[in-house]
């Protein structure tokens, strides 16, 4: 969707200039007050005027902490925008999830651009991956595999949605798998080479974006672009702006990730992507390159499948030299395989090739090489841990299915950069925007400091800011922490707490969202609470994508949630809608996590105290933001783990807003 052409409905603001001091813009009166269910609130007013303080200032980063309810959105969208129109200058915000994309492109700026008194251009910028490419679709031997509905329910084909589509972006198409096979992804990009450039849905994309004054785009797009792509983020911007500046991060841990899977791989060296050398290749050259692949297929599914037999436990601290001797040989027969190649590069590279059809074609080989090189290289990466323990080293292995074909073999070999704040400082170094703002409801620990964020992200805000909750919580909000009388361990666990929350979203007669850290759990307590009838709706996680099962949720007043930790953030139901929220446990990784462990190797034995118990308060406050979203809200959070009155040292209780506290024990199955 791009700036100036989204539809929306009208609001009824007079009188209203640009010019319009800000606390007159947030006043019980003020343009602001015309939104639905506004509450003037003093902390959002603070944080709108020192944001555009910061933004008039010689200051470059300003941290703000804001609690759930206090709308920093607006507070910081506002005055940004404001100045921004006064300087000449554009906005890149980034977050870190779709729901909170959506709703600004759909709802939030659309209200501002009527409710500012002056026009500005807006849209949400997407990875390639996420629209169709015109070359593959158009090649597409089944297009009748891609077929979907409109919002008529009328089946569209392919090559009809293509003639029709302004955007190009696959999720007009659903969510299918198959349509990752003609998706824009890097690999699938053969660049000026590609007969269709002229028409790339991606290129015209990002020079939309180019001329936007605000563009919204998610963390993962923003390392990535300048972490592998180019070096730099492709759209030009000024200033920049993260929300959720708590998941930074893990973001940029997640973009530096290595992979080296035998899916991919296996794939790769299949029969068929051998084929497209036909053309360039003499007739001996020809007849050398299937054999060559095949013992490196060999090789590769010998490795991963002793992989899966038998993982390393707890990741790799060390060279498996059984694995990396593997590994290294399976690298030399990818080496042999590539130098048979290199007359074709090298006729490639000089510009030997003219017809259009056989440079496109040659275009898609070279990604093919560049796609072997690059497995090779994450491959022996991953096999030789020499840089543990600034990097975690594991393996992800499932064993395939009976009667599975050996390209569906679930193995990885995974490596993650286990402190991300270099990253980040590299990454902003690079970027060298005017101004950077950082916001969260959770950026702080018990006082009011930063300085573990700061520690973990890597960056030291030159102004920061801290307001409190608009929220009376000793009269909103009790938390009960419930003692289940068992570990996580013992038999009857999942029984005994299946049990215990049955009981909770009975007695509160739905209206409970339930956040659980183990799918074992949540597929428990979802057969529990399916097993009779009762007079409200279970939705549970993977019954609808993430997004229509919030809808769901929000629309059904008296149903309840069970989701993983994935629902901690995202969940906005004011009202009656939402009067409980239970959490399983005080959420702590597994101990045997390769990146809780690679952590506490570098903090010297004390990544828990130093990084595990902080991060597990901070998720625990986002998770108990879900529940007090206005002055009218009320209700409480129930979380299943002793420990967390048990262990005073830990201080969980911290997490928690200042309110009523109470404990309960549960010492017998029948109680």
């Amino acid at each position: 969707m791009q700036g100036g052409t989204q539809n929306f409905v009208r609001l009824e603001v007079k009188d209203i200039t640009e010019h319009l001091p800000l606390k007159d813009f947030y006043s019980p009166t003020g343009p602001l007050s015309r939104l639905p269910g506004y509450e003037f609130r003093a902390q959002q007013l603070e944080v709108a005027l020192t944001v555009e303080k910061f933004l008039r200032g010689p200051g470059v980063t300003l941290a703000v902490e804001a609690p759930t309810g206090v709308g920093k959105t607006f507070a910081v969208l506002v005055p940004a925008l404001r100045e921004a129109r006064q300087f000449g200058t554009r906005i890149l915000f980034l977050t870190a999830g779709i729901t909170l994309q959506e709703q600004l492109i759909g709802k939030d700026l659309p209200r501002l651009r009527q409710l500012l008194g002056f026009d500005f251009t807006f849209g949400l910028l997407k990875g390639r991956s996420n629209y169709v490419c015109l070359r593959l679709a158009r090649n597409a031997a089944s297009p009748s595999l891609f077929e979907a509905e409109d919002g008529e329910g009328e089946i569209v084909p392919l090559a009809r949605w293509l003639e029709e589509t302004e955007t190009g972006d696959l999720a007009e198409r659903g969510n299918s798998a198959l349509l990752q096979n003609i998706s824009a992804g890097d690999q699938n990009c053969i660049g000026p080479a590609c007969p269709c450039r002229d028409r790339c849905f991606v290129i015209r994309a990002y020079r939309r974006a180019q001329d936007w004054d605000l563009v919204v785009a998610n963390y993962h797009l923003f390392f990535s672009h300048i972490l592998e792509g180019t070096g730099n983020f492709p759209v030009r911007y000024d200033w920049l702006i993260c929300d959720e500046a708590h998941r930074l991060p893990d973001a940029a841990r997640s973009s530096a990730t290595v992979r080296a899977g035998a899916e991919n791989a296996l794939s790769l060296l299949g029969p068929r992507n051998l084929q497209g050398f036909t053309p360039f290749l003499p007739g001996d050259a020809k007849d050398a390159l299937p054999p060559l692949a095949e013992k490196a297929r060999d090789e590769l599914q010998k490795l991963f499948s002793g992989l899966a037999a038998s993982p390393p436990s707890g990741g790799l601290q060390a060279p498996d030299e059984g694995l990396l001797q593997r590994g290294r040989t399976a690298a030399a027969l990818l080496d042999d395989l590539l130098r048979a190649l290199r007359p074709f590069e090298d006729r490639f590279m000089m510009g030997d090739i003219s017809d259009k059809r056989d440079l496109a074609r040659g275009a898609e080989m070279m990604n093919w090489i560049d796609s072997v090189r690059e497995f090779k290289r994450s491959l022996l990466w991953c096999l030789s841990v020499e840089q543990f323990p600034r990097w975690a080293y594991w393996a992800e292995t499932s064993l395939p299915d009976r009667g599975s074909f050996a390209g569906r073999l679930h193995a990885a070999l995974m490596s993650k950069p286990v402190d991300a704040a270099e990253i980040i400082q590299e990454v902003l170094k690079k970027e060298a925007p005017d101004k950077a703002i950082f916001t969260s409801a959770t950026l702080t620990l018990a006082g009011g400091s930063f300085d573990f964020w700061s520690r973990e992200a890597g960056i030291v805000p030159d102004e920061s800011l801290v307001v409190s909750s608009p929220f009376d919580f000793r009269q909103q909000m009790e938390v009960l922490v419930v003692d289940a009388g068992l570990g996580v361990m013992e038999k009857g666990y999942d029984e005994r707490m299946c049990r215990v929350m049955e009981k909770l979203c009975d007695g509160n007669g739905g209206r409970t969202l339930v956040l659980l850290s183990s799918m074992r759990l949540l597929k428990a307590f979802a057969r529990k609470m399916r097993a009779k009838e009762r007079p409200y709706n279970i939705l549970v996680q993977g019954d609808m994508p993430q997004r229509q099962l919030l809808r769901r949720f929000v629309e059904d007043e008296t149903s309840i949630l069970i989701g993983s930790v994935s629902f901690r953030e995202g969940v906005d139901v004011p009202g009656e809608g939402l009067t409980q929220v239970i959490i399983d446990r005080i959420p702590f990784p597994h101990p045997s996590d390769p990146l809780v462990r690679a952590r506490d190797v570098l903090e010297g034995g004390k990544g828990f105290v130093r990084v595990t118990l902080p991060t597990a308060r901070m998720f625990l406050r986002q998770a108990v933001g879900r529940l007090i979203r206005s002055t009218s809200d009320h209700g409480r959070v129930v979380l299943l783990d002793g420990r967390a009155v048990d262990k005073k040292n830990w201080d969980i209780l911290s997490a928690f807003p200042p309110c009523r506290v109470k404990m309960l024990k549960v010492r017998e199955a029948g109680e």
